[in-house]
């Protein structure tokens, strides 16, 4: 008997990935390097991909030319498999990237191969020590290549060793393999070498497990290695490109995730493993000594299941990967076949007649690799390390039996399938053709055709269901098919012969029409292996590349006739390919849109009738309204075992779960573990602990067993095998749609071309909207706009605008956001305030029931329950299910609670400048005596409002379990208690990072403090408030129309004219000057606090930690700094400060955004001529003093002074003309250079990049940079014609519609506009 070691199985850990990661990166970039210069410098073929002929290469050597030969084959066989939408450049330029990708790939994994081969003593010594390796060392010593160069003896030995391996690893080793045919030049090879062999990847010492490992003896390294390949870089680019897939390779590069083992084995231990445990009716001890990850019970019910040969045991990984999966499923096969022979007498009769126990037990490697594991691919690398896996287990298998390699049984034959197009060499098509009857070639034609996609949809196309059609079509119209043809009086007595000798064929087949279906798939095997043979022989390497595919494509047909016990997958997930949608939509009526369905609909259907299907896959499935249809079809009456594992499982940004399901629906209990909560390292170790727990026959937390069956009758079918009674109870009440409270969404709008923050917009062509927001209860702040000049006629316009149901505008709103873990209800301001996809709510209320739903959205109740069959998407449908308990004994409670939170809430929001409710923070601090004392006053008052507010909250938490009959002491409420602590912490002072845990950062309320004073200075705020002269205004209600901009704003308001306010909002941080900006926020203090001013500077300064307001003002790491984290909300980073310097810092202003004009710019150079005079004036002074160090240092500055100029010189040359509708980040954007702190330098150049690349040419100031191009645009796209008022020259205006004429009317129809 084989038993597993159950020690623990290493994996590799974050660290070491990333340094496969980085070989992985760092080989692929040189491979890729040297194969794109060899096909341009030795075989005439260019990037772009334009070639020359043959007879045109520099050297005519014989090899050389073969070569290119092939690899032109190649190209035309890869150009000929693109879509034809593409233009001939477009896919002589693919087709090249191709070549070059998958020669560079079949280099490092031939290589990688190798080394693995070397650590496994499979081979002799041949990578690890280079040209001084053992291997070749031994050959070189023999073959005594005389005057041939060390690298081509070596290059000898090594092809050599290529061929060897070639016999049971043809599609590595092959060297005649399409996608092998290039070898690294001796430059290249010796680069390759130094990182294969680098000790990081033979000896790196893990000091999270505390071992030393050799990533070339981890089963796991080929996985990572084939997912690092692909880097994330790359995927960006490609998702940036498309939202879908475009091509069998982007879809394959989109989805390569490796599996954890431990995820491996929960699915495969509750497959194949539990497969084999019923089949010997539980007498198998495969659960304690192989599958540990089995669920079991003592003497729980098992299914009646026949005892198959072991060899009669099929599995399948539909989207195999590197084959993860299949390396385990060869373990539990290795067990089983043991098992059988060991404890199963009546199985393997025909081994136990020629077999010892320890013979046959050496055939077991051979029999799993050619009997048992199937897998599929897109990708034909892929396919590649999926063979090498599986061979290198075998081989691991007869090391540990200690054979050496001539005793070693030859495996000649795997069950690895490609999945790809049939080839699309017409001509060799026809040929193909010409060999079979009429029934026959119509099959095969509709065969070729069919499976052009198969490449992006691998096993999700039914080939077999095709096939059958059309042979259910040739049955129908037989007679039709092969209907005889007539000769005409002109034709010739050869023609007239060879028609009669073609009727009596067709009139042979008529009679034999049984005959003819009962042979019709050997004939279609025998006829194509026949052609196979004679293309290879006659017609040279593309008909041998044609003959190759097509006996890919039937090994594919072939695949999808088999029924399998066991399958297992990653499947991917997403839209699909561009290609393939509509035979989605065909033949997957509730595949929502997700592969994932898909799979799981077309597994199933694979699979034998007592058959399981193990699958890790996107959690959202499970709990997402749009899966309801998927989840009644596949899911419910058919889950047997589920992991819910949760975050962090996969190397994605996915939350994910882990299902084993029947093939046929039941009422079969399964067995639920909850990890989703357990940190991603721990998942493994907790869900073993779960299991053995349940094996033992004892429950725990976290332990559930149900009938999906059952989840039909759950809201949206969730996979809720979480639902106790209580929560069953709780769903008794109606919803709150059915109380009348419907949740709805409203406008989707472009957010990087519409959105902007209240503090960029100038005009009042903008409404509010309400996206969502960060977690906070009850309120929020308000700073989200949107333009809409002339009623939104250009945001409606635009191609990603989404128009929604504007007619609850005016009445009251409840909002929230649809993304987040925990849901949040917030106020929604009457009349301007839109909904949008984002942030969504419930409308049409009256007073009294929005102050209702507000409650109780923000309720735990609710919080808890919408999570039990929503993931982090609250969208409208789902808020719509929430059952909502009767409300009507505690209304004047709710009303109180609500009032008194949003009260609390307001004040300490309205400290915030970026809210549109901002009141002041000066004003409403009270500073009587010193700052230090009225933030301590502060505090005081932030400590008693916090615990106030924690109380209210816990009021309403308690009402609503109250009105929903939760007994206090109950073990529910004590869930719905403990969910709390999934809420995230809130601070109540808005004020980004002012308070931590609602302690007050003084320094940071000091940099606030300074801010509001630099607004001051500019005119910004209106100093009456924080001088008292004018009484802060009270709040109104809540739900008031929000204001344009907030009540303490200066607007038309003249200044005090003791302040000397700059009107084209340009300021120096020279101290000399009279425009510098410390003296003009000095000027400020004493105006508000007169003989206090200096003693307030000198205390903020403190607070603050710097030596002085000039420093503070001057730096830009000091106020602009914080000035810029400030007014970054929602990753739109929105100073409105702008600190403008030369290229070292010397020179440098500040300009006022909301005063920026095209005046701005030109205003800048006068001062700075005004600035050179100075330093002239000061030079001639130098000079005639001859100060060497003074003239030096005004020479310098005179420097960055001219410098400064010619910047905004060029800028204004290049056509910049600023327009606050473009917003901050746009309209900065051009003054990259002159940006004083870094991190604002890094954004302007990110927007100057996408500004350049045309992606802003919505904006005025694209079309003052770039007219050309805007109005090139703008003749095609309507939105951006009226944007920039070409609507003259647009092409594509929309259609006029007339309205439908009534009956009678005499008059014209109106004309309106179809947007």
């Amino acid at each position: 008997m084989i038993v597993a070691d159950f020690r623990k199985v290493y994996m590799i850990s974050q660290n070491g990935k990333k340094i496969i990661e980085r070989f992985v990166s760092a080989a692929k970039n040189l491979l890729m390097q040297n194969v794109t210069e060899m096909l341009q410098q030795w075989y005439g073929i260019w990037a772009d991909g334009h070639t020359i002929g043959v007879e045109q290469l520099p050297s005519q050597d014989t090899d050389i030319v073969h070569t290119a030969r092939m690899l032109r084959d190649r190209l035309q066989h890869l150009m000929a498999a693109l879509p034809d939408t593409d233009s001939d450049s477009d896919k002589e330029r693919q087709a090249v990237g191709q070549l070059v990708a998958e020669q560079a790939f079949t280099q490092l994994n031939r290589f990688c191969a190798l080394r693995m081969c070397e650590e496994r003593d499979l081979i002799m010594e041949s990578i690890r020590g280079g040209y001084e390796s053992a291997g070749f060392m031994a050959y070189d010593s023999i073959a005594q290549s005389v005057g041939t160069s060390r690298y081509e003896r070596y290059r000898c030995y090594l092809l050599s060793v290529f061929d060897e391996l070639s016999i049971e690893l043809p599609a590595v080793f092959d060297r005649f393999s399409p996608f092998g045919l290039l070898f690294p030049d001796e430059s290249t090879l010796m680069k390759l070498l130094e990182l294969i062999n680098d000790s990081q990847l033979s000896a790196w010492f893990d000091e999270q497990n505390a071992v030393t490992v050799n990533f070339w003896k981890e089963d796991e390294t080929l996985g990572w290695m084939f997912q690092d390949y692909n880097s994330l870089e790359e995927r960006r680019k490609m998702r940036e490109a498309s939202s879908k897939p475009r091509n069998s390779r982007e879809m394959a590069v989109r989805n390569q995730f490796f599996t954890p083992e431990y995820v491996v084995r929960f699915l495969t231990d509750n497959s194949l493993g539990r497969i084999w445990y019923e089949m010997t009716r539980g007498e198998s001890r495969i659960g304690e000594e192989q599958c540990r990850y089995m669920i079991r019970r003592p003497g729980e019910p098992l299914e009646e299941r026949k005892l198959k040969e072991p060899t009669e045991i099929l599995s399948l990984d539909p989207t195999c990967g590197s084959m993860h999966f299949g390396l385990y499923l060869y373990e539990v096969y290795e067990y089983i076949y043991m098992d059988a022979w060991d404890h199963q007498p009546s199985l393997l009769q025909k081994y136990r007649e020629i077999h010892t126990r320890e013979s046959f037990r050496r055939e077991v490697p051979k029999l799993i690799l050619e009997n048992n594991i199937y897998g599929c691919e897109i990708d034909p690398r892929a396919l590649q390390i999926a063979a090498l896996s599986l061979w290198l287990r075998a081989q691991k298998s007869y090391s540990q039996m200690n054979l050496d390699a001539a005793e070693r049984p030859l495996i000649t034959r795997s069950n690895l399938v490609l999945a790809e197009a049939m080839p699309g060499n017409k001509r060799l098509l026809k040929g193909l053709m010409d060999e079979f009857d009429k029934p026959m070639q119509r099959l095969l034609t509709t065969i070729w055709n069919k499976m052009k996609y198969v490449g992006e949809a691998g096993l999700l196309f039914k080939m077999e269901k095709e096939i059958s059609d059309d042979i259910e079509y040739l049955r129908k119209n037989w007679s039709k098919v092969n209907q005889n043809r007539n000769v005409s009086f002109y034709d010739s007595e050869e023609r007239r012969a060879e028609v009669m000798a073609a009727n009596e064929a067709r009139t042979e087949l008529r009679h034999h029409k049984d005959e003819f279906f009962e042979e019709i798939a050997e004939r279609l095997q025998t006829a194509l292996q026949e052609l196979s043979s004679r293309l290879s022989e006659e017609e040279g390497y593309e008909n041998a590349l044609f003959s190759e595919d097509a006996t890919r494509g039937f090994a594919f047909i072939e695949l999808c006739q088999k029924r399998f016990d066991c399958i297992v997958m990653n499947p991917p997930f997403g839209e699909g390919s561009e290609h393939t949608s509509q035979y989605m939509n065909d033949n997957y009526p509730a595949w929502s849109k997700n592969l994932v369905c898909a799979f799981f609909d077309r597994m199933q259907e694979m699979l034998d009738d007592e058959g399981k299907l193990g699958a890790i896959f996107d959690r959202t499935v499970m709990i997402k309204s749009s899966y309801e249809a998927f989840r009644r079809r596949n899911l419910c009456g058919f889950i047997t075992a589920c992991a819910d594992t949760g975050w962090g499982v996969l190397d994605a940004s996915v939350e994910t779960s882990t299902l084993v399901l029947n093939k046929l629906s039941s009422d079969v209990e399964g067995v639920f573990m909850d990890v989703q909560d357990v940190n991603p390292e721990e998942k493994d170790e907790n869900l073993s602990v779960l299991i053995r727990t349940y094996n033992r026959g004892e429950d725990a937390k976290w332990i559930y067993v149900a009938k999906s069956v059952e989840f039909d009758n759950l809201p949206n079918t969730v996979i809720g095998y979480y639902f106790d009674l209580k929560i069953l109870k709780l769903f008794e009440n109606p919803s709150i749609s059915a109380r009348g409270f419907r949740a709805r969404e409203s406008i989707h709008v472009a957010a990087p071309v519409h959105n902007r923050l209240f503090y960029e917009v100038i005009s009042k062509d903008y409404i509010h909207t309400f996206p969502g927001s960060a977690f906070t209860l009850f309120f929020k702040c308000n700073r989200d706009m949107v333009t809409w000049k002339n009623n939104g006629a250009i945001v409606r316009t635009h191609k990603s605008y989404r128009s929604g149901d504007e007619s609850y505008l005016g009445t009251y709103v409840i909002g929230y956001g649809k993304r987040g873990d925990i849901l949040d209800a917030q106020v929604v301001n009457l009349y301007t305030h839109y909904l949008t996809g984002e942030g969504q709510g419930i409308a049409f209320l009256t007073r009294e029931n929005a102050t209702l739903v507000l409650s109780y959205m923000n309720s735990i109740l609710s919080q808890y329950t919408v999570n039990l069959y929503t993931a982090q998407h609250k969208i409208s449908g789902n808020v719509n299910l929430l059952p909502m308990p009767d409300y009507a004994t505690r209304q004047s409670d709710i009303e109180r609670i609500v009032n008194s939170i949003i009260n609390i809430k307001r004040k300490w929001f309205s400290l915030d400048e970026t809210n549109l409710e901002y009141h002041g923070l000066i004003a409403q601090m009270h500073i009587d005596t010193t700052i230090d004392a009225a933030l301590d006053k502060m505090q005081e008052q932030l400590t008693a409002d916090y615990a106030r507010y924690e109380e209210l909250v816990k009021e309403n938490d308690d009402l609503w379990m109250d009105l929903a009959d939760i007994d206090r002491g109950c073990e529910f409420r004590q869930t719905l208690n403990n969910y709390k602590s999934r809420r995230p912490y809130e601070e109540l002072l808005s004020i980004d990072g002012a308070c931590c845990q609602n302690v007050i950062d003084k320094k940071l309320l000091a940099q606030e403090i300074v801010m509001e004073l630099v607004g001051m200075a500019f005119g910004r705020w209106n100093t009456a408030y924080a001088k008292g002269e004018q009484a802060i205004p009270e709040f109104g209600d809540v739900f008031d129309a929000l204001p344009f901009m907030p009540v303490v704003s200066q607007g038309e308001a003249a200044c005090p004219a003791q302040l000397d306010v700059p009107t084209d909002g340009i300021l120096i941080n020279n101290s000399d000057s009279s425009l510098c900006l410390a003296s003009h926020v000095r000027e400020v203090m004493h105006y508000l606090w007169a003989d206090r001013a200096d003693d307030m500077e000198y205390e903020l300064c403190q607070l603050i930690g710097c030596k002085s307001l000039q420093a503070y003002l001057a730096s830009p790491t000091g106020f602009f700094d914080y000035h810029f984290k400030r007014y970054t909300k929602s990753r739109r980073k929105a100073p409105i400060y702008w600190l403008l310097a030369s290229e070292d810092g010397t020179v440098d202003y500040w300009v006022y955004y909301p005063k920026l004009s095209k005046n701005t710019l030109p205003q800048l150079i006068i001062r700075l001529r005004e600035q050179q005079e100075q330093l002239r004036t000061r030079l001639n002074a130098a000079l005639a003093a001859h100060d060497k160090t003074q003239e030096s240092q005004i020479r310098a500055e005179q420097e960055q002074v001219e410098g400064m100029m010619d910047e905004l010189n060029r800028i204004l040359a290049a056509g910049y003309v600023p327009n606050h509708d473009d917003g901050v980040p746009v309209t900065a954007a051009p003054l990259l250079h002159l940006a004083a702190s870094r991190p604002w330098r890094v954004e302007c150049e990110k927007n100057m990049e996408l500004l350049e690349k045309g992606d802003y040419d919505w904006s005025h100031l694209a079309m003052s940079m770039y007219p050309a191009r805007v109005t090139q645009k703008a003749k095609k796209d309507w939105c951006m014609a009226l944007t920039h008022g070409l609507e003259h020259i647009c092409e594509n205006k929309p259609k006029e519609k007339k309205a439908r004429k009534k009956k009678g009317d005499n008059i014209n129809p109106q004309l309106s506009l179809s947007f």
